[in-house]
């Protein structure tokens, strides 16, 4: 806490910083917005611009608020300043997709920064959690907001946010040792969570990022092999069967006649009906079939028009009579696209004497790519020449289906044309959606297998793979959209992201938490030594703890008490001298009272000599002078077994004399206890006490004492008094007590021998009169004389009357 003398120091200095960090504000944000705009419109036109609205209007709050401040506003100013970052970075995720974690944390440090120089702790704290609830709600928002399709480039937008953030923290560094404690202990725990957590995300994104793309890699390396497999074992599933298909003996017994003989003959209809039957295989694809004599003469096909046809000079006549092997041609531009497979047809001596071709429709290779299923609409499938880069077949824009994407020149593609290997025509008929990237990736293949191009059909750059088939010259590529291939990256970042807010927002919490627990104490104790300055030394930290601020706060009320007990030592002392005299005078009082009554009680009962008289005087006396509800006295008979009631003053103690109540020594309740140890016995609440014994004669009972009446150290009765009050006794009682006790038993003690000398005096005075009146019988009988006469001379017996 603040001492309220530098209050107004504090104030003044915040004043300056709203001036100084305002400017300093509008000039990085101007800077900010003419670096967005050039580089926003130089890469998107004005779509680009974007940047610069919202980066020219925080630098245009900015000096508002230096304006604001020079008018003697500046709380005013700083709040629009901080009040427009608010408002416009909510608006980054629908203008900058992709690019929220590092912009919201740049409006969570540009907040904290601003405000924690400018507004005073109570403010900055608070604006310090918007802006951290601000960061949350960008990064949020992007991870889940879809793309709005706003250009932008994120190398820019990262770059500006980085160093812009780094600004705003060397400006939080710089004033570190200016703000509270709880604030350093808040700062500390954001940095000490955010840069382990980046590091941490850097390197596990890394090392997520490159498992998933290597995994997405081998998926599309797999299906570009699985493509060209699927293909080579088309072709060559046709090469096995037009070899065995060659080797029908109707048609080498056709070859085998004469050509002049070959017409209409039975050979020529069994040949005829051969091919029709090998037409039936796959009448979708399959174009033509057709029998060539040694010359290359179509001497019989299942197209009339190809009758007669000389096709001696196509490579799939050549080839199968050069090695004896069946051929599988590539696209042939001719009449019409067309695949060919070929084969030799032998003679019965072992000689070529014919070949048997087949005519295939291109079509089929596209409608073997198309049933390969790439799982999603953002993978394409690309079978190309590497000669010509013919999209030989393609899932992708049918209009680019047998065209090439490679931009020959003139020469080039005249040549290729005349060689039938693309189609004949202008360029734009040959050639469409050129794309120099392809090409060099696809002759890069078997060095760099993936690359990176742009599609027409995808509309996005894609991911590309491929694999070169065995029976052609060409390669089965794989494309996958950039967006889809790295969409297992993006979620795992996502998820990433998540868990790290989720961790900041649990360490900013924590901070919160931490530093109210840490700084409560100081803050607490600041307060008490802020009073103890002002003169209250009655001011006591609460120390809570056991650690070192517990330890201080323990020393800190150690000084404040030694202060506070040498200025007012004095008046301590009076105010202790004084309370300890009243309680010694009240404590007197009562001592005196007891004491009193007391003594006027043995004065009362010492005057008393007749027992039957004196017990019941006692029990009255007692509780009178002592607010007993019940006073009993029990006294002990001759065999010592029983302590038998003799006097009480309570109606139920009536009632109990009246059956003669007696209670076994040693067996029942305190009285019995009191009466066989001779100890004083107290059941403060009887309720509880486990030697209390009910009597439903004295229900109301609630505290009892029972005290011994002892003669020369030997037990004659019990004084029991009870009280209705739980707890209405102490030792102070006991002692007080066992005064009047000792009293009551001299009493009991004098009355017993005043009755007992009483009887011996009456039983002397009986034996007396006995003896005296026996005697006088006696001395009658035996005595004669019956008088004496005195004289001056003497005296002497009568022994007669004298006259």
């Amino acid at each position: 806490m603040n001492n309220p003398s530098n209050q107004p120091i504090q104030e003044e200095r915040r004043r300056r910083n709203i001036l100084t960090i305002s400017l300093i504000t509008g000039i990085i944000f101007t800077v900010v917005a003419a670096i967005s705009g050039y580089v926003g419109y130089s890469d998107n036109g004005i779509k680009g611009l974007f940047g610069l609205g919202i980066t020219g209007a925080v630098a245009i709050a900015a000096f508002i608020s230096t304006y604001r401040s020079r008018q003697g506003r500046p709380y005013q100013g700083i709040a629009i300043l901080i009040g427009t970052i608010f408002v416009l970075g909510l608006t980054i995720p629908f203008i900058v997709h992709g690019q929220g974690l590092a912009l919201g944390l740049m409006v969570g440090i540009v907040v904290a920064g601003i405000s924690s120089a400018t507004l005073p702790p109570t403010w900055a704290t608070r604006a310090i959690i918007g802006g951290f609830i601000i960061t949350t709600i960008i990064t949020a928002t992007d991870l889940f907001l879809p793309d709005l399709g706003l250009p932008t480039n994120p190398a820019t937008t990262n770059s500006i946010a980085v160093v812009t953030s780094l600004l705003y923290v060397f400006f939080i560094l710089r004033r570190f040792n200016s703000y509270a404690l709880r604030t350093k202990i808040i700062i500390a725990f954001i940095l000490v969570t955010i840069i382990p957590l980046i590091a941490l995300g850097f390197f596990n994104t890394r090392s997520s990022s490159q498992s998933l793309q290597n995994q997405n890699k081998a998926q599309l390396t797999t299906l570009a092999h699985v493509v060209a497999d699927t293909v080579d074992g088309f072709i060559i599933n046709q090469l096995d069967s037009i070899r065995a298909d060659s080797k029908q003996l109707a048609l080498s017994s056709y070859l085998d006649l004469p050509s002049r003989s070959r017409a209409n003959s039975t050979e020529e209809n069994n040949a005829r009906l051969v091919l029709l039957a090998l037409t039936r295989k796959d009448p979708v694809f399959i174009h033509s079939i057709g029998i060539l004599d040694k010359n290359g003469v179509n001497i019989l096909d299942t197209l009339d028009e190809h009758n007669g046809q000389n096709e001696g000079t196509q490579t799939y006549f050549k080839r199968p009579f050069q090695n004896g092997l069946p051929y599988a041609s590539n696209v042939v531009f001719h009449d019409d696209t067309d695949i060919y497979f070929s084969s030799p047809i032998f003679s019965q001596n072992g000689t070529i004497v014919g070949v048997l071709r087949v005519e295939y429709y291109t079509t089929v290779i596209q409608s073997i790519v198309r049933s390969i299923d790439t799982g999603n609409s953002g993978t394409i499938i690309l079978l190309a020449d590497s000669k010509t880069y013919l999209r030989v077949g393609y899932t992708g824009n049918r209009d680019e289906l047998l065209k090439s994407f490679k931009n020959f020149n003139d020469l080039e593609l005249s040549v290729m044309q005349l060689e039938e290997r693309l189609p004949p025509g202008s360029r734009d008929i040959a050639v469409e959606g050129a794309n120099d990237i392809m090409v060099e990736g696809i002759d890069n293949l078997q060095q760099q297998s993936f690359f990176e191009a742009f599609s027409d059909s995808l509309g996005s750059n894609t991911i590309n793979t491929g694999a070169f088939l065995k029976t052609q010259p060409w390669v089965a590529i794989i494309r996958q959209s950039t967006n889809l291939y790295l969409k297992p990256v993006s979620e795992q970042n996502r998820t990433n992201i998540l868990i790290s807010m989720a961790l900041i927002v649990l360490s900013v919490g924590a901070g919160f938490f931490a530093s109210q627990i840490l700084t409560s104490p100081l803050v607490s104790l600041s307060k008490v030594a802020e009073k103890i300055a002002t003169g209250d030394l009655t001011a006591r930290a609460n120390a809570t703890s056991e650690d070192e601020i517990g330890t201080l706060s323990t020393s800190f009320n150690r000084m404040t008490e030694e202060l506070y007990q040498t200025v007012n030592s004095l008046e301590l002392r009076v105010v202790e001298r004084t309370t300890d005299l009243e309680v010694a005078r009240q404590q007197s009082e009562k001592r005196a009272n007891e004491l009193q009554s007391i003594g006027e009680i043995s004065k009362i009962i010492a005057s008393e000599q007749k027992l039957i008289t004196l017990l019941p005087l006692i029990t009255r006396l007692v509780s009178e002078n002592f607010g007993f509800y019940h006073t009993g006295i029990f006294l002990i008979n001759e065999t010592k077994q029983f302590a038998v009631l003799q006097a009480a003053n309570s109606e139920g103690g009536k009632v109990m004399l009246a059956r003669e109540h007696k209670l076994e020594v040693g067996a029942t309740g305190i009285v019995g206890y009191v009466a066989k140890f001779g100890t004083p016995r107290i059941a403060l609440d009887v309720g509880l006490d486990a030697v209390y014994f009910n009597n439903p004669d004295l229900p109301n009972t609630r505290s009892e004492m029972a005290l011994p009446l002892k003669v020369h150290d030997e037990t004659i009765g019990i004084l029991d008094v009870q009280s209705e009050r739980p707890g209405a006794f102490n030792d102070n009682n006991v002692k007080t007590l066992s005064i009047l006790a000792d009293q009551i038993s001299i009493a009991i003690e004098n009355a017993r021998l005043f009755t007992q000398t009483q009887q011996a005096l009456m039983e002397a005075q009986s034996l007396y009169r006995q003896n005296l009146q026996d005697s006088w019988l006696t001395f009658s009988r035996d005595e004669t004389s019956i008088g004496y006469q005195q004289s001056l001379s003497g005296g002497r017996k009568l022994t007669a009357p004298i006259d």
